[in-house]
């Protein structure tokens, strides 16, 4: 199959009717709008991004199979390469730019296919909605098809992105359509990024202040260090750990508790209600620290190193240990050998999954695997830009 030719609907609905047995063992579905009904092809989904499942749960409720954009080392992997081209699935090379995505997008609409997007570029960690790519807009414009918002509301929740397996509840799906194609010659493509920031944005745990669901687990808090990696009370970066519904820190001992509603309760002081508080204090946290060389050093994981050429599927380098300085990332053998990357070579930097670092340098596609499940990829992409940024600023003032 490709772009040209669309599953046919009987195998997407039984592939689909497998995964519907699945998904109602762990999640209650409610869709409280849905525009694509007698909705015909072409036109363009976008959606907020929060878990893997997502466009499982889109294509759930729309009738066509959809080809969605999704990442492109995604492809890389000859069994997941077979199934995302027999789905039509088109190649997006995260945060670069990329004109084959464009092309075959265009492709897909003169095919009359349903195309689907995550504008936010990949999934976000903390429920809260990440900003939308701006060439989305762009994109939208150029197409001139009708565009149908999707809010998934709970599966952050249900799944969030740092977290391990799936927790039992509700997810909440709102199909919108903002526009129809004819709409679209008229708007600017600013007005175009405004609205569909304004038809994406959600803010999980505000809405669930609203709703009040519980979602359950026996291991809720687990491996929420992957996104929050400081402590608030001793300040101290990769001491946090977590164990079934708790959160310590090895170093001070402070600890909370994660509910079922995804709020922190402790019996010491709580500095946050929710893990996304927590994390917009961390990151103003490593906005004003200064980072020296003997704290940068003491930071390091235990890592698999890849590499790809020429969109050939993965090799494995070397096995070792990661650590960075000021300006560079360091890779590290066991055997004595070793890899340097300047923070100014790397290109189009983001994570897969939540263990794997990825990154372009020209057009060679690296990748970092994290091998103990605990290790944050997060805090090692947030030191890289907080470092690269440092680094700009210094050579603009110098």
């Amino acid at each position: 199959m490709s772009i040209e030719k669309k599953p046919s609907k009987w195998v997407k609905h039984l592939l689909l009717s497998a995964i519907r047995l699945h998904l109602h063992r762990i999640t209650t579905f409610h869709v409280t709008q849905n525009d694509t009904k007698d909705l015909k092809p072409p036109y363009l989904i976008v959606s907020n991004h929060v878990n893997n499942w997502d466009p499982l749960y889109i294509n759930l409720f729309v009738d066509e199979p959809i080809a969605f954009v999704a990442g492109e080392p995604l492809f890389r992997n000859p069994l997941l390469k077979k199934i995302l081209n027999y789905t039509g699935a088109i190649p997006k090379t995260k945060f670069k730019n990329d004109t084959s995505t464009i092309r075959n997008v265009l492709k897909a609409k003169q095919h009359n296919r349903v195309i689907g997007l995550f504008p936010e570029g990949g999934r976000n960690w903390d429920g809260v909605t990440e900003p939308i790519i701006y060439s989305t807009a762009k994109l939208v414009k150029l197409l001139k098809i009708p565009v149908v918002s999707v809010q998934i509301k709970g599966g952050y929740l249900t799944h969030p992105r740092w977290g391990d397996g799936d927790r039992k509840g509700i997810i909440e799906l709102t199909f919108n359509k903002i526009w129809d194609g004819e709409d679209i010659a008229d708007l600017t493509v600013s007005t175009i990024h405004d609205q569909l920031t304004k038809s994406l944005h959600h803010d999980e745990m505000n809405w669930q202040k609203k709703k009040g669901y519980s979602y359950h687990s026996k291991r809720i808090a687990h491996y929420l260090e992957r996104l929050l990696f400081t402590c608030p009370s001793c300040h101290t970066i990769g001491n946090m750990r977590s164990d079934h519904d708790t959160f310590q820190c090895d170093n001070c001992n402070y600890q909370v508790q994660l509910t079922e509603q995804g709020y922190f309760h402790s019996e010491d002081a709580l500095y946050f209600t929710t893990p996304f508080e927590w994390k917009e204090w961390q990151q103003q946290h490593l906005d004003q620290l200064s980072l020296t060389t003997d704290t940068l050093s003491e930071i390091q994981e235990q890592i698999e190193f890849y590499q790809s050429i020429d969109q050939k599927p993965l090799k494995k380098v070397m096995k070792g240990t990661i650590r960075l300085d000021n300006e560079q990332i360091h890779i590290y053998s066991a055997d004595g050998s070793s890899k340097s990357f300047s923070f100014e070579d790397m290109e189009g930097i983001n994570i897969l999954f939540h263990h794997k670092l990825d990154f372009f340098v020209n057009d060679t596609l690296f990748r970092i695997t994290f091998t103990n499940p605990r290790a944050s990829a997060y805090m090692w992409i947030q030191l890289i830009q907080h470092l690269k940024a440092k680094l700009a600023i210094k050579e603009q003032s110098s």
